[in-house]
């Protein structure tokens, strides 16, 4: 009987480690030294100090190097008076008033009024309204039935457009005309600021009997 071949397991063949890597290895095992921060074993927590006093002490900080950024004010207006002048027509009566409160002129108030609702309207004590004797002076009688909502509406985005400084959301602010560009400028009163304003742009304007009674008499 013939003896069985015998099979020989020699294992993996073991790789010699780079001097490299034992270089590496061996200052990895080394025990590291601790690190100590110079003043950190002598510092111990302070008193906890309230949320309210911490809250207090930086207003007082903002209110010693700039008051007027501490101090929010209130740019208050007297809400729209509107009333009925007829069947057709509109009067709002302390127009005049709240323009004098923006310290904006009227013409451009009434021009941005009557741009935005597409409508007509005129000054009462002027020569149109006292040709039509249309209200009381200072009175904008207005074409169309509107309510103080929506005069409320369109002080609110006039305001925005030609009132309030963009930067410091003061409302002391100046409207004037660059002489040179022709542009509609805000100039701000608090912290210098100024920005273009965007120019009014007329808006829907019905053609009435009148209109087309004007054109023909213009040929």
């Amino acid at each position: 009987m013939a003896e069985e071949e015998q099979v020989f397991d020699f294992g993996t063949k073991k790789k010699k480690k780079s001097k490299e890597k034992k270089e590496k290895a061996d200052k990895d095992d080394e025990p590291q030294e601790e690190v100590k921060l110079q003043g950190v074993d002598d510092w111990t927590p302070g008193p906890m100090k309230p949320y309210e006093d911490l809250l207090a002490r930086l207003y007082k900080i903002i209110e010693e190097h700039n008051p007027t950024v501490g101090n929010k004010e209130r740019y208050v207006l007297k809400p729209p008076q509107v009333v009925r002048v007829g069947s057709k027509k509109v009067a709002w009566v302390n127009f005049s008033e709240i323009c004098s409160m923006m310290k904006r002129p009227v013409d451009h108030v009434q021009q941005f009024v009557l741009a935005e609702f597409g409508t007509e309207g005129a000054i009462a004590g002027t020569a149109t309204a006292r040709a039509e004797g249309q209200g009381q002076d200072g009175q904008l009688v207005l074409k169309g039935r509107y309510q103080p909502k929506h005069c409320e509406s369109l002080l609110r985005k006039y305001i925005k457009e030609y009132v309030t400084c963009e930067m410091c959301k003061s409302a002391a602010t100046l409207l004037r005309k660059d002489p040179s560009t022709r542009l509609t400028m805000v100039e701000c009163s608090k912290c210098g600021a100024s920005r273009t304003a965007a120019s009014i742009k007329a808006g829907f304007h019905a053609v009435t009997r009148g209109d087309r009674k004007a054109a023909k008499q213009a040929k």
